[in-house]
């Protein structure tokens, strides 16, 4: 079992590779308003050695995150997925960003995080997950908030929780987004490339 990630939710293009079920390397690249350019060479450069056949499914970062880069990720993980003809799993840039934390707080599992990122307009998104031994629990979607809002929503909620805030860098949770994806993939469940689609935090764009 071979999969491959695409993470361009910020400015860096972030890759991660998973054979066998365990991440096998991965990369970042910082770039910025030339990911479009250089993203396919990128791609056959990471995959030297690794036949593009072998590619049980693919996994993309949907978001939140920036406009063009997401954008540009999400197609091209929808093309490839349509020309492979496997599975394309989309997801959250704040999941993986929770996902990111399993390591660190391994000994207070089962947690609440409170993932927050700035957004335009001083707006913010914001998801509450909950990181368990099994997996990650999506309790409170990915959304945008009001700063008001956003306080309101957490000063609301039932259970302790640790927050968490995503900066810069996102790229580097690659390797998250192949895991939550791999999780997917084991329980069985079925996604096609014309079902992904970015989120920008309004209405999705076809």
């Amino acid at each position: 079992m071979h999969a491959l990630a695409i993470h361009t939710s910020s400015p860096e293009l972030g890759l991660a590779l998973m054979s066998e079920g365990e991440i096998s390397r991965h990369q970042v690249w910082p770039f910025a308003r030339d990911l479009a350019s250089h993203l396919q060479l990128c791609l056959m450069e990471f995959l030297q050695g690794q036949p593009w056949a072998d590619l049980t499914f693919l996994a993309v970062a949907v978001g939140p995150g920036g406009f063009t880069g997401t954008r540009i990720g999400v197609v091209a993980a929808r093309t490839l997925a349509q020309q492979l003809n496997i599975p394309l799993f989309g997801i959250s840039s704040l999941a993986a960003v929770a996902e990111s934390q399993r390591q660190e707080l391994a000994a207070d599992i089962p947690v609440h995080l409170a993932v927050e990122m700035q957004a335009q307009r001083g707006e913010l998104f914001g998801s509450i997950y909950e990181l368990t031994q099994a997996g990650l629990v999506a309790h409170e979607c990915d959304g945008i908030f009001t700063p008001t809002a956003w306080a309101e929503t957490l000063a609301a909620w039932p259970y302790p929780y640790r927050p968490v805030t995503a900066t810069g860098g996102l790229a580097h949770t690659a390797p998250q987004v192949l895991t939550l994806a791999h999780r997917d993939w084991l329980a069985g469940k079925a996604s096609t490339w014309a079902e992904v689609l970015p989120f920008y935090g309004q209405h999705p764009v076809e």
